[in-house]
């Protein structure tokens, strides 16, 4: 079954971390703490603060590492085609010395592929590091944007990712007349 690729929505396969909290208004000799809840997002991030008051401004950066104890990071090509099949691989972090023996499933949402084989793996961590699991994935014999769920849990810890990909047919029928 093929379905019009302009009629289906486009999957969104970086999305971009980007907030932006403010203006505040800070009095003067005062200090203010803001938080914010971060998208899954493995790697570091630029915080930029930027100040202004009584004809004068300022402003900071600073590089943040964003890490949890325990974290996941899936990675698919750009583009599937129908009936395809491929390795999903996961690299899966253990950033904190408790974290032993971690579970990951993983689970298609769509109705675009399938698994081959278990969709449950486990790992064990001697030391803090990162380790790469695979599971079997087969595309359907349809188009349009494919969601799949990555979930890693190890005692009280657990990530997620959530990867979106567009299926679309590589050769679409062509007719000149």
């Amino acid at each position: 079954e093929v379905i019009d690729p302009n009629a289906a929505r486009k999957a969104n396969r970086f999305k971009p971390v980007v907030r932006h909290l403010g203006p505040y208004y800070l009095a003067a000799g005062k200090s203010a703490t803001h938080h914010i809840t971060m998208p899954n997002y493995v790697g570091s991030v630029r915080t930029m603060v930027v100040g202004s008051g009584d004809l004068s401004y300022g402003k900071t950066e600073k590089t943040t590492a964003v890490k949890r104890p325990l974290m996941i990071l899936a990675t698919l090509p750009r583009v599937l085609g129908p009936t395809e099949s491929l390795n999903l691989p996961v690299n899966v972090f253990a950033m904190e010395k408790n974290i032993r023996e971690v579970q990951i499933s993983v689970k298609e949402l769509s109705g675009l592929g399938s698994f081959s084989g278990s969709t449950t793996q486990q790992l064990t961590f001697d030391e803090i590091g990162d380790q790469v699991v695979n599971f079997n994935l087969n595309i359907a014999n349809r188009t349009g944007p494919a969601k799949f769920l990555v979930t890693a849990t190890s005692g009280g810890e657990s990530a997620s990712q959530e990867i979106e990909i567009e299926i679309r047919n590589p050769n679409p029928p062509v007719t000149n007349i």
